[in-house]
C-alpha cells in the first residue's frame, strides 16, 4: 500500500466500506488511505464481528476482508455472510490465493481476490468495479 489517489472523493455519497483485518496496523493504514480517498470506512477486528455488524446494519456497500486459512472459522463465516447477502460485494485480501477454492462461493461476479502485498491503486479499481 502506498498513497491515496482520491478515487472515491467525487461520488455524491461516500461508498461505505467495512474493513476486516485482525492486524491493527494493517487495518489502520488501509482505513486512513480509503478515508482520504473519500470512502466511509468502518473496521471489524474479525469475521465474527463483521458478520454481526452486517446483520445488525446498516449494511456496508462493500466488504473488504483479510482471509487466512489459518484462522479457524473465517472461511465459513465469510461463506455465511455471502449466503445471507449475495449482492454484497466482497473483496477478499489474502496471502493465500488458494483460499478462493475453499470459499466455493459459486457464481459471485462481485467477489474479487486481492493477493498480498496489496496494490492500493488496484484495490481502488476493484472497489469502483464492484460498487
Amino acid at each position: 500500500m502506498t498513497q491515496p489517489v482520491q478515487a472515491g472523493a467525487a461520488t455524491a455519497r461516500p461508498v461505505a466500506v467495512l474493513v476486516v483485518d485482525g492486524e491493527p496496523k494493517t487495518a489502520t493504514v488501509l482505513v486512513k488511505l480509503l478515508r482520504v480517498d473519500g470512502f466511509f470506512v468502518e473496521v471489524a477486528a474479525d469475521a465474527a464481528a463483521a458478520e454481526s455488524r452486517i446483520e445488525h446494519g446498516p449494511r456496508p456497500d462493500v466488504l473488504v476482508m483479510d482471509v487466512s486459512p489459518a484462522r479457524a472459522g473465517e472461511v465459513e463465516t465469510l461463506r455465511r455472510i455471502h449466503a445471507r447477502h449475495p449482492t454484497l460485494p466482497l473483496v477478499i485480501v489474502t496471502a493465500h490465493p488458494q483460499v478462493a477454492d475453499r470459499l466455493a462461493l459459486g457464481p459471485a461476479p462481485r467477489c474479487r481476490i486481492v493477493t498480498k502485498p496489496i496494490d492500493y491503486s488496484g484495490l481502488l479499481r476493484l472497489l469502483e468495479a464492484v460498487t
